[in-house]
């Protein structure tokens, strides 16, 4: 027995292997089929194998290589991994096929049909894997140049096909044009010859491999959404999910070689100092008063231009609160005193600063007068918040290149001086929150003195006071700096403390005591109200009678399903009835769940529809205000522009044509932004810079706000993301540059 055993021990392993595996994957599969059979019907069977397998075959390829065939001598074998996942694929098609035939021909359960199938695929499988896939020894490096080359063009013709070509609809359309043809040859060949060079010339890391496939799947289920406001494109049937596979693999590819080029350069290829203009000498003699001329040179045709200043739609009700006017706000919220127009909808201290200068002018005669003091003191801590980050680079000797990038993005990138004047409450916080990215890299890096700690507590205040959901920054970040900087926690916990502690009297104690209206719950409500609103456009007759009205207390339920825009939750959350009692509510998130479980993709839709656009490149909105708003004008205040339109024009065709330039068009780009912080997170932690990470936790606590947010693809809502941006790659730069090798 012992001897039978020993001989058939890899089989043995292989057995209990594949059983974890195929258990993991008949529970994965019978969950996902009865999840989605009332939405998909019989396109369930195949979407639950796909899914199921994806999941199951990550275990198992991790069980068969490190613990069957024990082929585990290097760290990460990317060969072995490709090959099993075509193995996978292979497989995962015709077991789909095999199950969705033979239940379509014998109606039996689905997952009794799917047993013998496997039963019969698994023999296949273990051959398979024995003599091909796990073989000792097989590694990328020990591969034959003639076959490294065979890979590199295969993967460059998967790429091309990934950049190139789109459907737009359920079904495969391919253009067949010269044009086409000679750019797709064009770009095979480029690709081809870039894949031969680095391909097989850095070793991979488990992190990049993750970052690689989180970002192709963006890609590709973005394109879909952006599309269908679905996963049709991706899932809709087989011919459509072999696309995506082939797609994902092209991009993969591309993504992964690109992620570990740029980790290779920066390590390796320090930028060198040359030789600066002699005006630089000014520069470093006074970096800062240098910097914020240079800034207000630049910004001074904006100036002129969009005199006195560019207001938004928030900033125009917010001077309306002021000036004692009705606005929507009033409506949105229970008053305090019926008389009391000012509400806490947008953040107080930014209202008062706003109105209160409008109003200024008002008193004097000239409205635009008022305005333009408020486009002043916004410049001012605009370009003195840039300076200040020029100068600190400076400070810790960055290289001068690359602080005379950051001073030329900063100066002639236009939606910096575009948001500089516009009345939008974003703006400031987005300084603040800048500043706040310099003093986390400060006190990590040095122990700050009792007059710093002052600076930066009222630093921490001025972004719970100037956003009314900044305090979820400070929480999920100082926290994070004490573990860093255990020897000065304890006053970081103080820190921490005083302003939670003004932040509740603020809320609880000042604002009732002048009688003005906190927020409604509404705003934070945005993400199950929209998946309830998708709910009753597309299965209206599935919800009971007595769930529509428990619906309808909180919402309105009798045009719920026509107020619903996929990518926009105003016009379903601007009814919630603000009267709702905690029952009612409560008797709503019952309903809520209640239909989660019966139609769980319809809430994956919402959510998604409603947040895509943060995380795909490819999609298009506005990200600066430009046009004059007519809100003032139509309350009887007489707000316009100079008559320079001929300048405007010119201004605002540049900003328009901006985010098309290649590279630096980047900065204007909300799904790439996000790439970018993803990708440094990334950088951080293969690179054993794990507590620099806290660097980027203010920018991705405000990306998730933006996750959980009313509207998709909203860039002032990104805008702190974007000021920072410059300044945390120099820091990021900085410490890369100081490993090792």
């Amino acid at each position: 027995m012992k001897n039978l055993i020993k001989k058939y021990q890899v089989f043995i392993k292989y057995i209990f292997s594949a059983g974890i595996s195929f258990a993991i994957d008949l529970i994965l599969f019978s969950i996902f089929s009865f999840l989605l059979r009332n939405y998909l019907d019989d396109q369930a069977i195949l979407l639950a194998t796909v899914l199921a397998r994806i999941i199951s075959s990550f275990i198992n390829y991790f069980l068969n290589r490190n613990a069957v065939f024990k082929n585990n001598k290097n760290k990460f074998d990317l060969i072995t991994l490709i090959k099993y996942y075509a193995l996978v694929v292979v497989q995962m098609f015709v077991s789909a096929t095999l199950v969705y035939n033979l239940y379509k021909a014998i109606h039996i359960y689905e997952t009794l049909i799917k047993i013998p199938v496997e039963i019969v695929l698994f023999l296949i499988n273990y051959i398979i894997q024995k003599i091909f896939i796990f073989k000792k020894g097989d590694s990328f490096m020990k591969i034959p140049d003639k076959y490294k080359t065979i890979i590199a063009f295969i993967l460059s013709i998967f790429t091309t096909f990934s950049l190139l070509f789109q459907i737009s609809s359920t079904k495969l359309k391919f253009s067949r044009s010269n044009t086409m043809m000679l750019t797709y040859i064009v770009l095979a060949v480029l690709l081809f010859i870039y894949y031969k060079k680095y391909l097989f010339k850095f070793k991979n890391k488990m992190t990049y491999i993750i970052i690689s496939i989180i970002f192709s799947l963006l890609m590709i289920f973005g394109y879909s959404y952006d599309i269908l406001h679905n996963a049709n494109l991706v899932l809709g049937n087989v011919s459509l999910i072999i696309f995506s596979i082939l797609k994902f693999v092209g991009l993969y590819t591309l993504f992964n070689i690109s992620i570990l080029l740029l980790d290779d350069t920066i390590k390796n290829k320090k930028l060198k100092s040359i030789k600066m203009p002699k005006i630089l000498e000014l520069f470093d003699k006074h970096p800062f008063l240098f910097s914020f001329i240079v800034m207000f040179i630049c910004y001074l045709p904006y100036i002129i231009a969009f005199y006195p200043v560019i207001v938004n739609y928030d900033a125009a009700n917010q001077i309306k609160e002021i000036m004692g006017l009705h606005t929507r706000y009033m409506d949105s919220v229970i008053l305090l005193n019926p008389n009391q127009t000012i509400t806490n909808f947008n953040p107080i201290i930014h209202t008062f600063l706003i109105g209160g200068l409008f109003k200024l002018g008002y008193l004097l005669g000239n409205v635009n007068f008022g305005m333009f003091l408020y486009s002043i003191v916004q410049l001012v801590i605009v370009i003195s918040t840039f300076a200040y980050s020029i100068y600190y680079l400076k400070k810790i000797n960055i290289n001068k290149i690359l602080i005379m990038i950051t001073l030329l993005i900063y100066s002639l990138v236009p939606l910096f001086p575009l948001y500089a004047m516009t009345s939008v409450k974003d703006v400031i916080f987005s300084s603040l929150i800048l500043l706040y990215v310099i003093k986390l890299y400060d006190i990590i890096k040095n122990d700050p003195t009792v007059k710093e700690y002052i600076c930066f507590t009222l630093l921490v205040l001025l972004i719970i006071l100037f956003r009314n959901n900044g305090i979820y920054t400070i929480i999920l970040t100082l926290p994070v700096l004490i573990f860093i900087k255990k020897k000065i926690a304890i006053n970081i916990i103080i820190i921490l403390l005083i302003n939670v502690f003004i932040y509740i009297g603020y809320n609880n104690v000042l604002l009732p005591h002048f009688e003005i209206a906190n927020t409604s719950i509404r705003e934070m409500l945005s993400v199950p109200f929209q998946q309830t609103a998708r709910l009753a456009k597309y299965h209206d007759d599935a919800i009971s009678d007595e769930d529509k009205v428990k619906i309808d207390k909180v919402l309105g339920y009798d045009d719920l399903g026509k107020r619903y825009k996929e990518d926009l939750s105003d016009p379903v959350k601007n009814n919630y009835n603000k009267y709702t009692t905690n029952k009612e509510l409560k008797d709503y998130f019952g309903v809520w769940a209640k239909y989660l479980f019966k139609y769980p993709v319809v809430y994956i839709d919402a959510t998604i529809n409603n947040v895509y656009g943060y995380f795909y490149p490819n999609t298009s909105s506005w990200y600066v205000y430009t046009g004059l708003n007519t809100k003032l004008i139509e309350a009887g205040y007489d707000y316009h522009f100079n008559k320079l339109s001929g300048l405007r024009t010119i201004l605002i065709g540049y900003a328009e044509t901006f985010p098309y330039i290649p590279i630096i068009g980047t900065i204007a780009n909300i799904g790439l932004v996000v790439y970018i912080h993803i990708l440094l997170l990334g950088m951080c932690i293969v690179n054993g810079l794990k507590k620099y990470i806290t660097l980027l936790l203010p920018s991705l606590t405000l990306i998730l706000v933006c996750v959980l947010g009313p509207a998709n693809t909203y860039f002032r809502y990104i805008l702190p993301c974007v000021f920072a941006i410059p300044i945390i790659i120099n820091f990021l730069y900085q410490e890369f540059c100081s490993i090792k090798k």
